[in-house]
C-alpha cells in the first residue's frame, strides 16, 4: 500500500478535509505523513511590503503546526515543510518527487466556470505534473 503519503496544507476547510482523509489512509496503510504548505510569493508585493513573506511563513507554520498536532493525536507519523514559492503546484510537484511520496492528497474548493478559468486550479495542476498518485477530496 503506501509508504508516504503527502498532504498540500493551507489551513482552509478544504485541506482540512484532504487532512482527514490523508489521517485515515495512513492509519489503514501504516504511512507516514509529509504537510507541505507552499504559500505563494507576488514579486510585487514582495518589493512594495518585504515583511509579507515573514508573515506568510509565520502563517503557514502556525497551520502546519497544529495540523501536525490533529495527525499526531492520531497516532500517524508526520513531518512538516514550508516552501516560500512563485508557484504552489510546482512546489508540491517536485516535492512529491523529492520526497518519494506514493500519493498526493489535496482539498478542492470546488470552483467552476468562469471563476475556474481565470484563476486556475492547484490542483488540477499538479494531477497533470505529478509522478504519483493524486487523491482530490472534496469538503462537504
Amino acid at each position: 500500500m503506501y509508504k508516504k503519503i503527502m498532504v498540500g496544507y493551507d489551513g482552509t476547510k478544504f485541506s482540512d478535509c484532504a487532512l482527514k482523509e490523508a489521517i485515515g489512509l495512513a492509519k489503514e496503510s501504516g504511512a507516514k505523513l509529509l504537510l507541505v504548505s507552499a504559500p505563494e510569493i507576488n514579486l510585487e508585493l514582495q518589493a512594495m511590503a518585504p515583511e509579507a513573506n515573514e508573515m506568510m511563513e509565520k502563517k503557514a507554520r502556525t497551520d502546519l503546526d497544529l495540523a501536525a498536532a490533529k495527525v499526531k493525536k492520531a497516532g500517524v507519523p508526520c513531518e512538516t515543510k514550508i516552501i516560500l514559492t512563485s508557484s504552489a503546484q510546482a512546489a508540491l510537484v517536485e516535492t512529491a518527487k523529492k520526497s518519494k511520496v506514493d500519493l498526493i492528497v489535496l482539498g478542492t474548493h470546488g470552483r467552476t466556470g468562469l471563476v475556474r478559468l481565470l484563476m486556475g486550479s492547484t490542483t488540477a495542476r499538479v494531477i497533470g505534473h505529478a509522478h504519483c498518485n493524486v487523491l482530490v477530496v472534496r469538503c462537504p
